[in-house]
Parts: structure tokens; sequence; C-alpha cells
């Protein structure tokens, strides 16, 4: 069950960038409405439909972002890892969620109030425009997720999701993911069955090397080349 732990925007050294465009007093008022939790493994930070009350930063952990369908179909769009910002367009327009946020690991976030939040972006237009840039960031990732989803084929897909994993998500090679396969085959629009599939073959070809939860690339030039010819 996620638990409440002090924290303190003026002392915090996990400040996502875009804080470094407030003052003592906008981080204070902030900071007057914050809370800090711990989510467990497996945990939801908050539910597809649910009310959209707090902008959420997460400061450890990994969270995954996922769109679910009525046939209960998921479609993970992204993650969120220490210092990232969950921008929630609902916030500005129905005040709803429009996705899914679950916590993959040993999690811990700030939930700012939306309210306070919009004020200073309304007063502060450095501020404005550095959450603006980032929502864009954020944006572009997912269309070029899209992009990927719907222009290509499912070894281009696969590759895709192993090299955002390696060099954005986990910035490592070999990594240890607490990623499962239905995961992975969530990130890249296919069934589970089929993502494995997949990566036997990728495995077989001396592409890549899986041992548990380890996955290695061992030959990302011939994986780039997959995901450019989809």
């Amino acid at each position: 069950m996620a638990n409440s732990i002090e924290a303190n925007c003026l002392l915090c050294m996990q400040q996502s960038d875009i804080f470094r465009k407030l003052n003592d007093t906008e981080l204070h008022s902030i900071n007057s409405c914050r809370v800090s939790i711990k989510y467990h493994q497996g945990e939801i930070l908050f539910k597809q439909g649910s009310p959209c009350h707090d902008f959420v930063c997460i400061t450890q952990g990994l969270v995954k972002l996922y769109i679910e369908s009525e046939s209960e179909k998921r479609i993970i769009i992204g993650f969120a890892k220490p210092i990232d910002y969950i921008f929630v367009p609902g916030a500005f327009t129905d005040k709803r969620h429009h996705f899914t946020a679950v916590a993959l690991e040993e999690t811990t976030a700030c939930l700012v109030g939306a309210d306070v939040f919009q004020q200073i972006l309304e007063m502060n237009s450095s501020f404005a425009g550095a959450f603006l840039t980032k929502i864009s960031e954020q944006a572009i990732r997912m269309f070029e997720q899209l992009s990927s989803l719907t222009h290509k084929q499912m070894p281009g897909r696969l590759a895709d999701v192993l090299l955002c994993l390696s060099q954005k998500i986990y910035n490592a090679n070999p990594f240890v993911t607490s990623l499962s396969r239905q995961d992975i085959a969530d990130m890249s629009g296919m069934t589970k069955e089929s993502a494995i599939r997949i990566l036997k073959t990728f495995k077989d070809d001396n592409l890549i090397r899986t041992e548990g939860d380890l996955i290695e690339l061992l030959n990302i030039p011939m994986l780039e080349t997959i995901s450019r010819n989809g």
C-alpha cells in the first residue's frame, strides 16, 4: 500500500529541471500542496478514467503508462523515471486521467495539486514555456511510438522496443528489466506469444542474449537496421 513520506521542494536535490524557473515563493506554494508517496511494485498511481487532481513527479523508481481498451487490451504509451513529470492533459480539459500509471518497481513520487500548478503557469511565463517544452517532448515520443505501431511489421516494432529500453529507459547494455514479457508485448502492440517468438528469433540469430530478466543487445547495428526497415 502506498505510504506518505517527508520531502521539501525548497531543499530537494531531485527537482525536475522545469522547477529551476521558479522563485522561492512559487516553490513554497508548490511545497505547501505537495505530498510525497512511496508505491510498491504493481501499485497504481492513477487509473484511466479517474478524476485528475494532481501532477505527478517521479523521484525514484520506474512507472509504466498505458491505455486500456474496453476489451482490456493494453498499449504501453511510455514510461516515467527520475526525474520525470507525468503530464496529464486531462488536468486542463475534463479533469480525468486518459491513461493508467503503474509502478514497475519500488517508486517514490511527489504529487502537486493541479490548481496551484495552473496558477503558477499563468503567472510565470518562463515556467510555462519550460512546461510546454516538456509536454511537446512527451507528445513527440508518443507520435513516434504510434508511427512504429502502425507502420512497422512485428520484428521492426520489437527492435524499436529493445533499443528504447536499452538507450532511453535503462541507459545500459546489458540491462535488467522489471518488465514482463506481456509488458514487452504491450509496448510493441502484439500478443505475448508473438513477442516471445520474435525474441527467440532474435536470440537464435545472435542479435540479443536473454537470461531471466537480463537482456543484452549483441548486434545493435542489425537491430537498428531491422527497426529502420520495419
